[in-house]
Order: C-alpha cells, then structure tokens, then sequence
C-alpha cells in the first residue's frame, strides 16, 4: 500500500534564527512521503537564503505578495497543499524523527477521526532545560469537553486530514488564539487521535510572541468567549471556566503593565485558589524580573 503524502506547512517571518533546525527535524523523518510547503511572509532576514540551501524537490517556496497577519499566512498556504495530511510547523520548533511515522494509525483511521496530536516538551531556551507539556495522559475521541478546561493541543503536533478543509478554515481576525479557535471548531465534529510521546520540541524562548502581547491575547479570548454559543452543552457546562480564565489573562496583563491596590483587591477576589496564589506571585515580584521569566506564566 502507497504511503499517504503529508503536507507540512511552514510559516516562516524573519524566523533565520531557528529556522535550520526546523528544516533538519522535516529532512530527518523516518516516512519520506512529505511536501513541504514553505511560506516566506515577506522576511526581511536571511529565511530564504537559508531555506534554499534545501536542495529537495519535496521543498515547495511560496513568497506572500505583502506582509500577511499569521492566520491569513496559514489559510494562503492551505491553498497550495497537495497532500492527503496536514501537519505545521513553526520555525522555532523542531520534531523527532518519528513524528510522522508514528501517525500511521491515525493514517488508517476512519472518517470520524478528523485530526491527530502527540505530546511534545518544552525546550526553555534561558535555562536550556526541558520539560515535558502534559503529564497526564491526553485523551482521544471526542475531546471538546476537555480541551475547553485546558487547552493541551500544540499546532507543531498536529495532522489533519485535508477533506476537513471544506468546512474548515483559520480565522484571519486573529493574531494569537487562531490554532485554539481552529481546533475548537473541529472537534465539535471530529474525533481527534492522541499520541503520548514527546514527539515535538517546543520552544520557549523571549521573543515569543504571545508572551510580548499579553494585552492581545487577553482581548483576542475575549472576543472569542463573547462569541461563543452558551446553549451547546459542552459549553453552557464549561461558561464559569472560561470566564475565569477570561479573567485571569486580564490581572496577568494589567499585572505586568499597571499594579496598583485596586488590581490587588481583584486578584484576591479571584475565585480559584491556584490561580490566585500564581497572581499573586506575578503581582509582588518586580517587573524587571518578570520580563525575564514571562515564559513560565
């Protein structure tokens, strides 16, 4: 039986720093039925002196016309796949070489699983430390319910079959939460497969960018929870979590940007206790320190 080609999208601005390894993690997989469809967003580094060393016929170059927003970037390349799978990945992280051939079972799967991920660590570029993403065992099936109580799917480790993209699109409004908005979407419908190997190397590293934008990412949920429908049952059970954590991306930001007395009334008010002690300790510590261990909050 043929291998099923998979199509792996890399977004790529101004990513020079990491972006080899990236690309030696794609050339060092076991299953070499794969594309790559690299999307140079208008880099103004060396990315594409780097990514044309590649001399692969797999390797596709895509240059965007203008400087797209990250989600408009990931619909363009959806446009250009040709493969039967769909995986990502970022410019900061890397995969194990057996990140795709792992997948073979969700590969055989049926139409109800629409997607597949695997568990990943966190490589902390200040420490040079790893640490493994989730300890406990991911779930597989239908997962709505528990991704709307901690969100545990990482874009670098996903593959989805490209006939959901009749239906399914990233939405370009958003800068940060379009990956957690996307997957939201399908496993309302789709049963997502899940891989408990480390398989992905995610980077943590200063220059992340939800990290720098916490105001962004705390007005991006917003919009998102405000536009969500209550009366779905996995979501009318999950409302009060959600709009805790609403809540909590609010005293983060404003913690790292305005603390005042009144802010530390809200964040004793806060209704979870491990949230509240967490806020706490963002609240008291000096910013300077903050902005050098932002990683791990």
């Amino acid at each position: 039986m043929k291998k099923k080609l998979v199509s792996i999208i890399i977004n790529c601005f101004n990513g020079e720093k990491y972006l080899q390894q990236a690309i030696n993690s794609v050339l060092n997989q076991k299953y070499k039925n794969f594309e790559v469809i690299f999307i140079d967003n208008c880099s103004s580094d060396n990315s594409a002196l780097i990514y044309k060393k590649t001399k692969d016929r797999r390797f596709k170059y895509f240059k965007t016309k203008k400087k797209l927003k990250l989600y408009e970037s990931r619909n363009f390349a959806l446009k250009k796949v040709k493969g039967n799978y769909i995986a990502f990945l970022d410019t900061d992280d890397w995969w194990n070489k057996n990140f795709l051939s792992s997948r073979q079972k969700f590969f055989l799967s049926n139409k109800k699983y629409g997607f597949s991920f695997s568990n990943c660590l966190h490589y902390y570029e200040n420490t040079n430390k790893f640490k493994i993403f989730s300890k406990k065992k991911l779930p597989t099936g239908y997962i709505l319910n528990d991704l709307l109580k901690y969100y545990f799917v990482k874009l670098s480790t996903i593959i989805i079959k490209k006939e959901m993209l009749k239906n399914y699109k990233f939405n370009p409004f958003y800068n940060i939460i379009g990956d957690f908005d996307f997957i939201i979407k399908i496993s309302k419908k789709y049963k997502g497969m899940s891989f408990q190997d480390n398989l992905v190397n995610i980077r943590i590293h200063k220059n992340n960018f939800t990290h720098n934008n916490r105001k962004m990412f705390y007005d991006e949920f917003k919009h998102w929870v405000n536009n969500q429908d209550f009366s779905d049952f996995h979501f009318n059970q999950n409302k009060e979590f959600l709009f805790d954590k609403l809540e909590y991306l609010r005293l983060v930001y404003l913690s790292l940007e305005n603390k005042n007395f009144g802010l530390l009334l809200d964040i004793i008010k806060f209704p979870r206790y491990f949230y509240k002690i967490k806020l706490l300790i963002i609240f008291f510590i000096p910013n300077f320190i903050l902005r050098l261990k932002k990683e791990y909050f």
